[in-house]
């Protein structure tokens, strides 16, 4: 009987061994594909050490309302209102190796006042990303296309479209026409809108700023979340939808909604 007992005991403490091990193994692998995903969409790696770094700059002289076509795989994005007719383009690659590095593509170009940025990586693991820090004329007309990271566009008062993956998209001190898409994250607007301006984002919160007395449409709402509004609305307003006019409503329209998170639209 005792002998019985002790063959149990051995058989119970092998199949917790090897639960252990089967827990320990999945896990490292959940671990790995994370890192190696997270990287992939330009992510800091958690341990693969310090990034490698390059700088490229280039400065085009363009009109004081050029076309900026900016196509970036990954990283942050910023554009801002600078004086005169120069569009300066500091763009920062980052890999975490040199081999990496060099294997990544910053295209930069101009044609009859219009300036293309485009970035590529010729591999496939491995934490990349290319950050983008641009000086404008204020009223130049900017589109950006990102598969995941910051975008930030600053006192551009041209047209503004806007389209990533993943990130947060901020656009300040706008007066333009602006159209934002994002897969996941947080929008925020600040300016005056013109024409039709849209928002939408997958998962993620809408904060939308304006002066004091806007006179616009607004269509907002939320799948699962609440909507503020702190103008009077002449329309249909309830917790997660507002639909009506605020003011004349000759500025333009007003489009925002997400799939999870707030809405707001609030003074500035």
């Amino acid at each position: 009987m005792e002998s019985k007992n002790r063959n149990v005991l051995i058989v119970v403490i092998v199949v917790l061994v090897i639960g252990c091990c089967c827990v320990l193994a999945l896990g490292a692998g959940a671990i790995g594909w994370f890192t190696s995903r997270y990287a992939d969409i330009g992510g800091e790696p958690f341990d693969l050490g310090p990034l490698q770094r390059e700088r490229v700059e280039e400065t085009f002289e363009v009109g004081d309302a050029p076309s900026l076509v900016i196509t970036n795989f990954a990283g942050s994005v910023t554009v801002r209102a600078g004086d005169g007719d120069l569009v300066r383009i500091v763009a920062t690659k980052k890999a975490s190796s040199q081999a990496r590095l060099d294997r990544i593509e910053v295209d930069m170009s101009e044609a009859d006042g219009r300036v293309m940025i485009k970035t590529r990586k010729l591999f496939n693991n491995g934490n990349a990303s290319v950050e983008l820090e641009i000086t404008a004329p204020a009223g130049s007309r900017v589109q950006v296309d990102t598969g995941a990271g910051e975008v930030d566009v600053h006192s551009i008062i041209g047209q503004i479209d806007i389209h990533s993956g993943a990130g947060e998209v901020r656009v300040r001190d706008a007066r333009g026409t602006v159209g934002v898409e994002l897969g996941a994250g947080q929008i925020t607007y600040e300016g005056t809108p013109s024409g039709d301006c849209r928002f939408q984002t997958g998962a993620g919160e809408i904060v939308l700023r304006l002066a004091d007395n806007p006179n616009v449409r607004i269509d907002v709402g939320t799948g699962l979340g609440a909507v503020d509004v702190d103008f009077d609305v002449d329309g249909r307003v309830s917790p997660r939808s507002a639909e009506g006019i605020i003011g004349d409503g000759r500025q333009g329209l007003i489009y925002a909604h997400t799939g999870v998170g707030g809405v707001s639209v609030t003074r500035r």
